[in-house]
């Protein structure tokens, strides 16, 4: 019997659930826009100790040194998320050689996430390590009391001036860096370019909305960590905060946009993702996103507006640094929850399958 015959016997309209997608992918995409947002959050604050010309022991670099370190650690946690989803580990390693396919986000993506760790650590230990780092205090300085203890600090710190760049290369270290922070981007496009998941199929608002979440998580998770040592909220700490409320403002005003988008969608893979997201647990997790991105955006706009015109009291103060962390801690969940629903909701078009 001929294929012209057999073929038709064969062929069928199946439903596509996302669910051969396993939950590394989200966590992947997540972490990555979070180590760019804490990559922004190092270097601008090492800027603005630089403009405001601040002596040592000053709150720029703890925020400098904690936000570089909370990239690295996000950009392994990335890392390790793909590793784990591929089935040929040696591919993702030998990266340079089997990804070479620039037309696709994949590759590209793999790029963008291996450089921005490479500069975050690169800055990091220059944060980290000498001269000006021995006469400088502060929590986040503790990797310098292991190296301690290895009899290596001595050595590492006059290793690290002897290659420290001058200023203006630094500062275009931070900016390259920055541009690559921006590029988290790719972790929406990623999704964005399957035209057959109605759910994800938006390159405008996917993309925005992935990393203006990411970003402000990776700034919201980094002051809350400097903030569980630094009990003070100046005005740095102010301009942080509103920075990421606003952020969280516009996720929040994205994931609106999106939803209501969806609502009106009349494919019926988007009915289906719409009807899964307000039933039981889905729906659950949509008011944690929606409370997630709110949370942030009335704590971080309230107390950083009034750090920045010194108008906090001292009651405020006392009660604001919990209320910040807390806020800023929703969103971070609420930002990684969002990429779980995206993922676990999404249903595929119909689409011809030929199976022999």
């Amino acid at each position: 019997m001929g294929l012209e015959i057999l073929l038709p016997l064969f062929v069928e309209l199946h439903w596509l659930p996302a669910d051969y997608w396993d939950l590394s992918i989200p966590v992947y995409l997540y972490f990555a826009a979070v180590a760019g947002g804490a990559y922004l959050t190092g270097a601008s604050a090492c800027f603005l100790r630089s403009l405001r010309d601040s002596g040592p022991c000053c709150l720029e670099s703890e925020i400098a040194r904690w936000g570089f370190m909370t990239a690295v650690a996000s950009a392994a946690i990335a890392g390790l998320a793909v590793l784990s989803h591929l089935a040929v580990v040696y591919r993702a390693v030998l990266f340079p050689v089997y990804l070479t396919n620039f037309d696709s986000w994949i590759t590209i993506g793999t790029w963008i996430l291996v450089l921005l760790a490479i500069f975050a650590v690169v800055c990091l230990l220059l944060q980290l390590f000498g001269e000006r780092a021995a006469t400088d205090d502060g929590a986040s300085l503790w990797p310098r009391f292991i190296v301690a203890k290895l009899g290596l600090l001595g050595f590492v710190d006059r290793l690290v001036d002897r290659v420290r760049p001058p200023m203006k290369l630094f500062a275009g270290l931070h900016l390259v860096g920055s541009v690559l922070a921006v590029l988290t981007i790719y972790t929406g496009f990623e999704l964005a370019i399957v035209d057959t998941v109605p759910l994800w199929n938006d390159p405008v608002v996917l993309p925005l909305v992935f990393l203006t979440s990411g970003v402000a998580a990776g700034i919201g998770i980094t002051l809350g960590i400097t903030m569980l040592f630094e009990r003070e909220i100046g005005p740095v700490f102010g301009g942080y905060a509103v920075a990421t409320g606003l952020l969280s403002g516009v996720s929040l005003v994205l994931v609106a946009y999106g939803w209501t988008q969806l609502a009106a969608s009349d494919a019926p893979a988007a009915a289906a993702s719409y009807s899964t997201l307000t039933e039981g647990t889905m729906y659950l997790g949509v008011v944690l996103v929606a409370v997630g991105f709110l949370a942030p955006l009335v704590v971080g706009l309230a107390l950083g507006a009034g750090a920045l015109v010194d108008r906090l009291t001292p009651t405020v103060e006392k009660y604001g640094g919990p209320a910040l962390i807390g806020s800023f801690g929703l969103l971070f969940v609420g930002a990684l929850v969002l990429r779980l629903l995206l993922l676990l909701a999404a249903e595929q078009d119909p689409v011809v399958v030929v199976g022999l």
